[in-house]
């Protein structure tokens, strides 16, 4: 395999879009077909937005397929009112805007990528009076940054929005919705993907340690601080080509499932 295997290579853009749109379409539809693959699906339901760069506008699955039927191009182009901009036909679903709008007006300058889902461990978690305690390397990414929101039913009522980004804080990245499931955001979608995978894990280690009644090993919270900002500034990643050497490898996984996802 040669180092040019280990970035990713868009499809020749549509005339239509924009390189900064198609790009955006492209990398969302991954991070779908990914969270297909990894099972945290619920159907038709959930939602994952990704703010096209320089804009604001947003894309967001239409409401009715499934995660392994999305692709770059049926994506639904929206902008911060919730106005549909393209593939008009296909409905979106109410609460994903309010959720997702939410925290793109709120964050415009960090938090670009925005991902929900009621995946089973993360939902075990939003069931129970726990704090997520970082177990393992890994969970010392989300110390100090997960935010908690009380379940208020539905999030159909756009009053909420502004409870939610409360709840999410200034410097959060990632929201448990108690009672409800699971919000991880980031700059752009592999760090929202990667975060929402390091919580799942980081959940299910937790649980399980609990479960076995045995006493827990806590990091020190220095370590946990330093831990944190190794992979927040890069260092974790020392040696590899790329930041995320796990995006291009994410990349030719779906391709070798199903390289339609990107058209």
């Amino acid at each position: 395999m040669s180092i040019e295997s280990l970035s990713i290579k868009y499809p020749k853009r549509p005339k239509k879009y924009s390189e900064d749109e198609w790009r955006s379409r492209v990398d969302l539809a991954a991070v779908y077909r990914l969270t297909n693959y990894y099972g945290w699906t619920s159907v038709v339901y959930n939602h994952i937005t990704l703010r096209i760069p320089n804009t604001n506008t947003f894309l967001i699955n239409p409401f009715g397929l499934r995660y392994d039927e999305i692709k770059a191009s049926n994506l639904v182009k929206l902008d911060l009112e919730g106005n549909k901009l393209d593939n008009e036909d296909w409905p979106i679903n109410k609460a994903g805007y309010n959720i997702h709008s939410a925290v793109h007006q709120a964050r415009p300058n960090d938090l670009h990528c925005v991902m929900h889902t009621h995946e089973p461990i993360s939902q075990t978690m939003s069931a129970l009076n726990l704090k997520a305690l970082p177990m393992v390397q890994e969970g010392c990414q989300i110390f100090e940054r997960v935010g908690y929101h009380d379940f208020e039913g539905i999030v159909l009522d756009s009053s909420e929005k502004k409870r939610l980004i409360k709840s999410l804080g200034r410097k959060n990245h990632t929201l448990l919705l108690k009672n409800h499931g699971l919000l991880t955001a980031g700059p752009n979608a592999i760090w929202a993907f990667v975060r929402h995978q390091v919580f799942i894990r980081n959940s299910d280690i937790q649980l399980r340690a609990l479960a076995s009644g045995q006493k827990i090993s806590k990091i020190p919270r220095k370590v946990m601080i330093h831990t944190r900002e190794q992979f927040e500034g890069g260092t974790a990643q020392g040696g590899a080509a790329v930041r995320h050497p796990e995006w291009p490898a994410f990349i030719r996984l779906l391709d070798k499932i199903d390289p339609s996802w990107k058209t």
